[in-house]
């Protein structure tokens, strides 16, 4: 073996160490390693009338996640097998025909999955669950396509341009740089967000979640209530922004008078917890991670075929990427979990009130047909948070633990 190959070998093994412990490091959590999670049974838990309500409410949701996310790898096929004609149908530049031809994909793939989400709008309102009427749900829809649009522009002119400029190693440049993009957009995003909400009235309630902020040592972190009662029944609440424009959304839903002044600022310590174990700046860190493979994929398969400069790939590219999400969602969805679990227990830790969070996790089946222990596909594909009987579990834990 020469010195060259060495020498590259040498280097691919080391970053592969490096990725690896970095993973590693972004894994770790504050929740003790000896700790014993009892084991909690959905069946002993939950009446069966409503655990059979959860699972049909949620089976289907689930089997229309695998309709649209079919429906959507098939259109990006045909929009490969298109895109050459695509592009010959523009007298434009390369990076412009390339964006065009990006355009056309997007607004293809949209409009073939409108139908998915529109089931899922009957279902849910069928349940119970869901509010809008179908054309308000379909006039919603628009900003989201803009902004896919918009974005998408902006992405494919980047690429376009660094595929051009750097060849082959495109990837290298265009990962960090992607990173940085979501930083800023992850800084700027929470102050257009926070229009149309309001902040929180001046209650004791208010009170007692501004003293958790402090406790968890967050206290400048501002909350805000976004009001969706008028389009769904489902209560949730999040955390974005980083560094000034860290911020909590809570649903005005959670103030209709179904949950306990008590599991309100469990809500609230969760999304503190959030902030305070800084999981966002680590989501942009597993941005970088996963973005690197997934362009250096990206460069290899499109290279094949010419190199992602030729704006009749750009389909390509993106169905390619389509893949590589679908690969990676279980590793995305099992950190996120382990976030989650994290922010639980920061909130358990900040209030004390392991029974508040038990009827808070119960009320989650109850409300929102939550299934409580889903199946395993499920639980790898879609489960970002942790089930319900493990939330309910770590609050035992807690509990056997502060004895």
């Amino acid at each position: 073996m020469t010195a060259t190959r060495v020498a590259k070998w040498s280097t691919l093994v080391a970053l592969a160490v490096g990725w690896f412990v970095a993973a590693w490091l972004l894994t770790r959590t504050t929740i003790p390693g000896n700790l014993h999670e009892p084991h909690v049974n959905a069946a002993a838990e939950f009446q069966a009338s409503l655990l059979h309500r959860s699972t049909r409410y949620e089976s289907v949701l689930r089997w229309l996640w695998v309709a649209g996310t079919f429906v959507t790898l098939a259109a990006l096929v045909v929009f490969t097998k298109l895109g050459p004609r695509i592009a010959a149908a523009w007298q434009l530049g390369r990076v412009a025909k390339g964006i065009m031809v990006g355009t056309v994909t997007t607004l293809g793939t949209w409009a073939v999955t409108l139908p998915v989400g529109a089931v899922a709008l009957w279902w849910g309102r069928r349940y119970g669950l869901e509010k809008q009427d179908y054309v308000t749900w379909v006039l919603a829809q628009w900003p989201s396509l803009v902004s896919q649009v918009v974005g998408l522009t902006i992405a494919l002119t980047i690429l376009l341009l660094l595929a051009g400029r750097f060849g082959k190693r495109w990837w290298l440049v265009a990962a960090p740089l992607f990173t940085v993009l979501g930083a800023v957009l992850v800084l700027v995003l929470p102050y257009v967000e926070s229009i149309g909400t309001r902040k929180p009235h001046q209650t004791a309630v208010y009170a007692r979640i501004r003293q958790l902020a402090r406790d968890e040592g967050v206290g400048n972190t501002p909350i805000r209530i976004e009001t969706v009662s008028d389009e769904t029944t489902s209560a949730n609440a999040y955390t974005t922004g980083i560094g000034p424009s860290a911020r909590v959304f809570i649903w005005d839903t959670f103030f209709d008078g179904r949950f306990t002044n008590r599991e309100i600022e469990l809500v609230a310590a969760h999304e503190f917890g959030h902030v305070a174990r800084g999981h966002i700046w680590k989501g942009l860190a597993w941005s970088l991670l996963l973005t690197l493979p997934a362009f250096l994929v990206v460069e290899w398969a499109t290279r094949r075929r010419g190199g992602l400069q030729r704006p009749e790939l750009v389909p390509y590219a993106l169905l390619v990427l389509a893949l590589i999400g679908l690969v990676i969602t279980p590793l995305g969805n099992a950190v996120s979990r382990r976030y989650e679990a994290e922010a639980d227990w920061s909130a358990l830790r900040a209030t004390h009130d392991p029974g508040s969070a038990e009827s808070l996790f119960r009320k989650f089946t109850r409300y929102d047909l939550v299934q409580p222990n889903p199946p395993l596909w499920s639980y790898l594909m879609l489960d970002n948070h942790p089930t319900v009987v493990q939330r309910i579990a770590l609050a035992r834990a807690y509990r056997e633990r502060a004895r």
